[in-house]
């Protein structure tokens, strides 16, 4: 047993009995983990925002390597994201963004990268009215720390760069030209040159450089939903919110027009 201090990012929770809180968390120092916050639903004192996905936390708490829940001893809440709450559109994008870091994260596994860009990109999320344009850098980034991000500046069959429209091999998520997709057969969904553009802008600045405003909406929610069709196959996994996502009604996704 050992106590430890982190800093935490709430990916997921529900209520354990009538007061404690079961949460699952990030912490930049340790890795994935999940926690009780013991008797917090029927605290006075301390804040009920601490077991919200998305609240960042620096933590205090007694390590024991034979239990399933750690024990949260004390808390304080560093940021609760409660401005993304108000907005339909913000709110499923956050959820999104942290069920993408629950999947493809393992318990105990210390990933600093992927924990500074997960609270940075919910940082983002309060300021940017372009949530698709965000989620889709953030996925970009995450599949490229975690070293699976394919090269998709060229053909996977022929090797051409010079192509402008391509299809996605899902499974794989590398790009077929529309010429070797012609001669395959292949008639899967298309995605134009707008869409690597945003690929090579987005791997090349930090999201407060891009200038989202070039890239149509329609042309980001393509990509995303391409992408998280790789991630379901890459991590073996279903990421529930994304139906969310892009069933959200035209108007609010921001961009969009």
């Amino acid at each position: 047993m050992e106590i430890r201090k982190a800093s935490g990012l709430v990916l997921h929770s529900r209520q354990s009995g009538e007061a404690d809180i079961l949460a699952r968390i990030l912490t930049a120092e340790f890795g994935k983990a999940n926690f009780v916050f013991k008797g917090l639903k029927k605290s006075r004192k301390r804040s009920l925002a601490a077991g919200e996905p998305g609240t960042l936390l620096d933590l205090l708490y007694y390590q024991h390597d034979n239990r399933e829940f750690q024990v949260v001893s004390e808390f304080r809440v560093v940021r609760d994201r409660m401005e993304l709450r108000k907005d339909l559109s913000r709110i499923l994008h956050l959820y999104y963004l942290l069920e993408l870091v629950d999947r493809t994260t393992a318990q105990g596994d210390p990933h600093s990268r992927v924990f500074a860009l997960a609270a940075a990109a919910a940082d983002a999320l309060a300021d940017t009215i372009y949530h698709a344009h965000l989620s889709a850098f953030f996925l970009l980034h995450l599949l490229r720390f975690h070293g699976v991000l394919p090269d998709l500046s060229r053909c996977a069959r022929c090797g051409r760069t010079d192509f402008t429209r391509f299809t996605l091999d899902t499974p794989d998520f590398t790009p077929v030209c529309g010429r070797c997709a012609a001669q395959s057969g292949n008639n899967s969904s298309s995605l134009d040159t707008p869409a690597r553009e945003f690929v090579a802008a987005a791997l090349s600045a930090r999201f407060s450089g891009l200038d989202c405003g070039r890239f149509p909406a329609e042309t980001v929610l393509g990509l995303l939903f391409h992408l998280s069709l790789f991630v379901e196959s890459y991590f073996h996994c279903e990421i529930k919110s994304k139906g969310m996502i892009f069933n959200l009604p035209q108007p609010l996704h921001r961009g969009a027009g």
